[in-house]
């Protein structure tokens, strides 16, 4: 069945938190580690059926489809799993602590406890009704960005009240501030400020200077990619299809299923979110679903590859891991994934964009060297803004400036745009998921590293790869790379080590 004829029901609420409140007391009274076993995988399996039916409408309200119905049900979500979650995270609680933790351990491995942090109070009453409002703001949000002229008052006033409610979120949970809680939503378990500091330097010490030698030769790419050969969405998946089956057997199944099941939506639609692609995964159905606007533009070829990169990560895991939670990784490797199936399309370019291969992988390379120091920018930017000193949107807009420039020197700016305070970075992911961008740069370590690999011995960079996938969140951020036989980013001169030979490529490119 394909997923437009999918039927959509909403959860019932009472019922999943009566049900989770009963979970609760029997993990409270179980005698035997059958029995609280067996209780904890009923309080995931609710869980995981509830996010199943809301993701399905999820979807839909992400691609403009029955907008304002979907607008409707998304709303309700946000207002009901703040106490949901809670529970669940209860229930979680209860097992770590239970006589029968180490057995649970022994059974589903290192991670399985991990984010569970008994060393910080529990969610309360009021922070519940902040998460509930963080969640309407993103709303808000994303209603905004799905027009074509959102409004700049609007927007700032929602960013200036997201960092007010998340700084309230974090005191009221214990945290020591917002950046704290910020790592802990991101997963990172094994790295920590120290490490991203060191890291962001390393990018202002060797990648800043690279990009700007290559503006300052006079060789300013714009990023303007070739027009891609498959004009049309049907002749792009059909190109995607080609490519995944000649990739692997276990690439040519996922992208039969997703083809299939039409587990995609690249159309352009009223009320969808506007320059969007993304990758949404369907619990229950260990499937995922693909999301984008896709105009022609050779670009969007390797933003729609990207997604599915993601897809076939969590299709892969969900088919060897026991948990949904282990079905995907932190944000670090699970961008990883995505990124390095941008590498894997190269030999395939012809596909996409006909006789512009060079073209497109040197604007490419580029793009990623670049978006190295702009994410950096961006990372340390959230680190600021989210240290409770109160800034007009003037200051933050002089923020934004100055660290942008330390990163990015060739970058110019309209002083008149600073005194309006219109030049404050619109980043989406700052107001979705904050803390989480600098993760494509951590990703584009090992990414570069798999693409060196591939260059030297592809059956093993496709071997690597697979480890990665199938291990989904089942270790920790340095073990997994480990598994993969991939460098620790933040160590030495990883970053110099991994880049000179790509720097080296897109300089013969460039012709410098």
């Amino acid at each position: 069945m394909r997923f437009s004829e999918w039927l959509y029901e909403r959860p019932d609420y009472a019922a999943i938190k009566n049900n989770l409140a009963d979970y609760k007391k029997r993990l409270l009274n179980a005698f035997s580690y059958e029995e609280l076993r067996d209780v904890w995988l009923a309080v995931k399996a609710e869980v995981e059926y509830m996010e199943y039916k809301e993701e399905i409408i999820y979807i839909r309200h992400l691609c403009g489809i029955n907008y304002e119905e979907s607008l409707k049900e998304v709303e309700i979500q946000n207002l009901q799993d703040p106490e949901i979650y809670e529970l669940r995270d209860e229930c979680d609680l209860i097992v770590r602590n239970s006589p029968y933790a180490e057995k649970i351990k022994d059974e589903f491995g290192e991670m399985v406890f991990w984010g569970i942090n008994s060393g910080k109070p529990a969610k309360n009453s009021y922070s519940t009704r902040l998460q509930s409002k963080e969640l309407q703001l993103k709303m808000q949000y994303r209603q905004l960005m799905a027009s074509k002229d959102p409004d700049e008052n609007a927007l700032f006033n929602i960013f200036e009240q997201m960092i007010e409610t998340r700084i309230e979120l974090a005191d009221s949970m214990g945290y020591k501030s917002y950046t704290e809680l910020g790592y802990h939503i991101q997963k990172r378990y094994d790295y920590g400020a120290d490490e991203l500091f060191y890291f962001r330097n390393q990018v202002c010490n060797f990648i800043t200077p690279v990009c700007n030698e290559i503006k300052q030769n006079g060789i300013d790419i714009d990023l303007s990619y070739p027009k891609a050969v498959v004009t049309d969405t049907k002749s792009l998946i059909s190109a995607i299809i080609s490519m995944f089956k000649d990739i692997s057997d276990e690439a040519g199944s996922y992208i039969e299923e997703v083809s299939q099941k039409g587990l995609y939506d690249l159309e352009l639609r009223k009320n969808k979110r506007r320059n969007l692609f993304t990758c949404c995964m369907l619990p229950y159905e260990k499937l995922p679903f693909i999301i984008g606007n896709y105009t022609g533009n050779g670009m969007e070829t390797g933003y729609v590859v990207h997604e599915l990169g993601h897809g076939f990560a969590f299709y892969t895991a969900a088919r060897t891991q026991p948990l949904y939670e282990m079905h995907r990784s932190s944000p670090s490797v699970n961008e990883i994934h995505s990124k390095t199936m941008e590498h894997f399309m190269y030999p395939y370019l012809e596909l996409f964009v006909g006789d512009k291969r060079k073209e497109y992988i040197r604007n490419h390379l580029m793009q990623q060297l670049e978006n190295m120091t702009y994410r950096c920018a961006i990372d340390e930017f959230e680190h600021t803004v989210y240290d409770k000193q109160r800034r007009s949107k003037k200051q933050i807009c002089e923020l934004w400036i100055e660290i942008r420039h330390k990163y990015m020197p060739w970058k110019k700016y309209d002083k008149k745009e600073i005194e309006q305070g219109v030049c404050w970075p619109r980043q989406t992911h700052i107001v979705e998921s904050p803390f989480y961008y600098i993760e494509y740069d951590i990703a584009q370590v090992s990414t570069y590293e798999f693409y060196n690999k591939m260059k030297d011995n592809p059956k093993q960079a496709w071997a690597d790869y697979m480890q990665l996938c199938r291990a989904g969140g089942s270790k920790s951020y340095l073990n997994l790379l480990g598994a993969a036989n991939l460098s620790n980013p933040f160590l030495g001169n990883t970053i110099e080590k991994v880049f000179r030979p790509v720097i080296d490529e897109l300089c013969l490119y460039t012709k410098i």
